[in-house]
């Protein structure tokens, strides 16, 4: 496969901030009040590298600086720690990353939030991170938190349309349960 490093480019929305999260480390908060459906960061492009560049040298990064993702056919992608990489997680987020594209990042209000209010979204809808004991103290909280949530029906019918391309794809390709 042809890859390569694509230029960065960022956009945040003025009303967030960052700072201390009772979540966990530092969180994105709002600083106004915002509605659902409102943008409020977009990022794209990012050094496009194999895990076997990464092991020979070639690709060379603070990974205190940088958060990494994985791509399709075993590329990966790191882009600048800022405010996407400091949304902390929560079963009920305010916000949620409906970029169709695995090099992009574009984060949108999932509904409203107040002012001081902290940026969530739901970590298992993206496959990532486990989290044994969650603290997002909602009412609809998991308790843990894995990579394969994504698969729950209720997490499914919760999110339809806004998981990553990827899950999108295999939840389309999933059979789908005889109605009685």
């Amino acid at each position: 496969m042809n890859y390569r490093t694509e230029a960065v480019t960022m956009w945040f929305d003025r009303r967030i901030v960052m700072r201390k999260s009772s979540i966990q480390g530092i969180g994105t908060f709002a600083s106004e009040g915002i509605k659902a459906g409102e943008p409020l960061i977009w990022v794209t492009g990012g050094v496009v590298y194999t895990r076997e560049d990464w092991q020979s040298g070639k690709v060379q990064l603070d990974p205190d600086m940088y958060n990494e993702e994985a791509l399709p056919d075993n590329l990966r992608i790191a882009t600048p720690k800022v405010f996407h990489y400091y949304i902390n997680h929560s079963c009920d987020p305010n916000a949620i990353d409906q970029s169709r594209s695995a090099t992009a990042t574009q984060y949108v209000a999932w509904r409203d939030s107040s002012a001081q209010e902290e940026i969530t979204t739901d970590y298992g809808i993206y496959g990532g991170a486990t989290i044994d004991q969650c603290a997002c103290k909602s009412p609809l909280c998991r308790g843990r938190v894995t990579p394969n949530d994504w698969q729950l029906p209720d997490v499914q019918q919760r999110y339809r349309g806004y998981f990553p391309w990827r899950f999108e794809q295999l939840i389309d390709q999933a059979p789908q349960p005889e109605e009685t």
